[in-house]
């Protein structure tokens, strides 16, 4: 008789646009919420969540994520929310944050050529494998705690693609190539210690 626990369903959600009218590499740093049209996407998401009886919420700890995952739950109801740093940002992304984008080319030429074209060659930070697992380290945290239920967890374009093309593809080198918009929505199934990729929902 096995003690796994019953299978899950996990939604890894994008946040939503963030305000940045001086299109700055905000990474880690704090007051980079969402814009109005951030969170009407969150409210999408949330809306498609609905029809999915979430249990939790999880999110990374920063602030567009949280709000990402405070507007989830005035859809979702007063579910538990939870912060999980493993759905934290990329770690390169502190490398160059406050930097203007249009600078980053410039400013970080060779690490930024890496980050176009090969970016699983980057140990800047943190290597896309490590980051894709912590990510899976907080799913399957996520599926102990609440098993055979649906859980929702809020992180960032990077770390989610970086788990997605784990579990499928396997090439990191498609970071830059792989669908994941504000506000969408990664289905994963996570049974045991193992997770599968389901479906990539644009709400």
């Amino acid at each position: 008789m096995s003690d796994a626990p019953p299978a899950s369903s996990l939604f890894l959600v994008r946040h939503g646009l963030v305000d940045n009218p001086n299109e700055l590499a905000y990474g880690h740093l704090p007051r980079f919420g969402l814009s109005a049209e951030g969170r009407q996407q969150a409210d999408r998401a949330a809306r498609w969540l609905s029809s999915h009886s979430i249990r939790a919420v999880f999110t990374s700890p920063l602030l567009r994520a949280r709000q990402t995952a405070d507007i989830l739950r005035l859809t979702l109801g007063d579910v538990p929310l939870h912060r999980d740093r493993r759905l934290r940002e990329s770690e390169l992304a502190r490398h160059w944050q406050g930097t203007v984008w249009s600078e980053i080319a410039t400013l970080h030429a060779d690490l930024y050529s890496m980050f176009e074209s090969s970016p699983s060659e980057i140990t800047v930070g943190e290597t896309m494998t490590a980051m894709a697992a912590r990510v899976v380290a907080a799913c399957l945290s996520a599926h102990r705690r609440y098993p055979g239920a649906a859980v929702a967890l809020v992180s960032h374009r990077d770390p989610i693609v970086a788990l997605r093309l784990t579990l499928t593809s396997g090439d990191l080198d498609a970071l830059n190539n792989t669908a994941c918009r504000q506000g969408s929505v990664v289905v994963l199934r996570a049974e045991g210690r193992s997770l599968r990729f389901v479906e990539y929902v644009e709400p």
